[in-house]
């Protein structure tokens, strides 16, 4: 393996200049960057990442951890998150995590091993509030309600759940099911708790199940039953269930009205196109980047606690008010 030492050597310069070089520090002529560069390539220096972090206290590397990489919704918010702080000079590790609250804590203990500057933490369930470390967190897309010294990016879930509902008894449905997330995920049971007041407050018939406890038997004995209506708190379960009614031979919106929450890019090419809460996901993305770097950087500090709206998507899988 290359040494700093025969990079200077190669490219006739001196170590400290070379060591500028790679640090992006103090005055280097063109003329030696680009020996320097030559130098690097042809003997296939790559520096010592983990030393250079030790020495300097900053890795320039951001983890960020979602509960699962087969929800379009968070590969498309990391997505987002990563494009950002590229620009910012910042690298990001992905850590899934499955929900598991375990995996949870390995991911964040490797983190501060490997002197990460700091975690995203858009993590699954109601344990991730056991985690404790000294190193900058922002929580996104969730809250800590036992702990609220942190800083926290979310959208209202509260305000997307009643909108969901309102448009589902404003379109004429009068036994509505709310299909939860088979996990205790915050997100999930605040919209549950809201959708179920938002009912009440209609008098409107309403059930509660998990995904776990629903399949297509169970869904046809439902519908029997009167359920007119479906707000799934995701659009991975609504869309699955908009498979299913169509199995069953009923008519989307006409028979069962179908909502989902998210707005994924796969809901308005389902048929029929999912009518949907759309969450900010841009501006979450773009401000828990902006917010990571300026935790580090110590411009800011907890506890600042930021909640954007939602909007209500129409299409096809709602009648028309």
């Amino acid at each position: 393996m290359a040494t700093i030492k025969q990079v200077a050597e190669l490219a006739g310069v001196g170590t400290s200049t070379v060591s500028r070089y790679l640090n992006a520090r103090g005055y280097i002529s063109e003329e030696a960057k680009e020996k320097i560069k030559n130098a690097c390539e042809q003997l296939n220096y790559m520096p010592n990442e983990l030393a250079r972090a030790m020495k300097s206290n900053h890795s320039k590397t951001i983890g960020v951890m979602i509960p699962t990489i087969c929800n379009p919704f968070f590969t498309e918010l990391v997505h987002i998150i990563e494009q950002n702080l590229l620009k910012q000079g910042y690298k990001t590790v992905l850590c899934n995590t499955n929900g598991d609250i375990e995996l949870e804590r390995n991911y964040l203990n490797m983190a501060i091993s490997n002197r990460f500057d700091g975690i995203i933490l858009i993590t699954g369930s109601y344990e991730f509030m056991e985690l404790k470390a000294d190193i900058p967190i922002i929580l996104l897309d969730r809250i800590n309600e036992d702990d609220l010294n942190y800083i926290t990016l979310t959208s209202n879930n509260r305000q997307g759940a009643a909108l969901a509902t309102e448009h589902l008894i404003a379109c004429g449905c009068k036994k509505i099911l709310y299909l939860s997330s088979n996990e205790q995920i915050i997100p999930a049971k605040i919209r549950e708790d809201m959708f179920v007041e938002t009912v009440v407050k209609h008098k409107i018939s309403y059930t509660v199940r998990n995904n776990s406890e629903v399949d297509i038997v169970e869904l046809k004995k439902m519908i029997e039953d009167g359920v007119d209506g479906i707000f799934a708190w995701n659009d991975i379960s609504a869309i699955q269930c908009i498979g299913w009614l169509s199995e069953l031979g009923i008519v989307i919106p006409d028979q069962v009205q179908v909502m989902g929450y998210d707005n994924i890019d796969i809901a308005e090419y389902v048929h029929p196109k999912l009518t949907t809460i759309a969450q900010p996901l841009a501006e979450l993305a773009t401000k828990a980047s902006e917010y990571i770097v300026r935790l580090i950087d110590k411009n800011i500090a907890p506890p600042i606690n930021i909640q954007l709206d939602n909007t209500l998507v129409v299409r096809q899988s709602t009648k028309t008010i």
